[in-house]
């Protein structure tokens, strides 16, 4: 996989970003003063993963161009797709408040390029420009917000689920249990009553 040094593009113009939701709090000039701490990056088809499950975050990334899929693997059987992520979502998110591994992959089919803010770059940007830096800290626990919110929702879809089938099991079922049992006792009564006879 070609290193992130070869997909640097950096060409970015403020209105390269404007049409991003992620950079719609910022005016013209706060765009210009970001765009030198952003990375522009182009991923290839062949290439797939963005990044990996179980690495440690590096960064948040915008996706400008293209779709991702958000996968989790499961031994070592094949991925789920839990999320398929378009232009103006966003990535790695929580990289920006600790580098704990990611829980799962990011991988493309297509070209797809995104805007990213490494984890060092934006500790610059912190010292150097703290207006900005904040601005960038509070979309990013936006989305958190938001993606927490649904993982609740999620959740809870699926507790619910899991209730009813426990309270509502289909009655082919008894039935099923209870033509067995009939049978077994039928059989244990005939078994016995030979057993007398004898």
């Amino acid at each position: 996989m070609p290193s992130m040094e070869n997909k640097r593009e950096q060409s970015l113009q403020p209105e390269d970003l404007t049409p991003l939701d992620f950079f719609s709090d910022f005016s013209e000039a706060e765009l210009r003063e970001l765009i030198p701490y952003l990375e522009q990056c182009r991923y290839h088809p062949e290439e797939g993963l963005i990044f990996g499950e179980d690495l440690r975050r590096k960064g948040i990334q915008i996706i400008a161009e293209g779709e991702v899929d958000v996968i989790k693997r499961v031994g070592d059987e094949e991925g789920i797709v839990l999320a398929t992520l378009h232009r103006g979502d966003i990535i790695g998110e929580a990289s920006m408040f600790d580098d704990s591994p990611h829980t799962a992959s990011v991988e493309t089919s297509q070209e797809a390029v995104t805007i990213s803010i490494p984890r060092d770059t934006y500790y610059v940007l912190v010292a150097e420009k703290p207006h900005l830096a904040v601005k960038i800290a509070n979309q990013a626990a936006s989305v958190l917000s938001v993606r927490l919110h649904q993982s609740n929702e999620t959740v809870y879809m699926y507790a619910m689920w899991s209730r009813s089938l426990s309270q509502k099991i289909p009655e082919s079922f008894w039935h099923w249990q209870d033509m067995q049992s009939r049978e077994s006792l039928t059989t244990h009564d005939l078994d016995a009553k030979k057993e007398e006879d004898q």
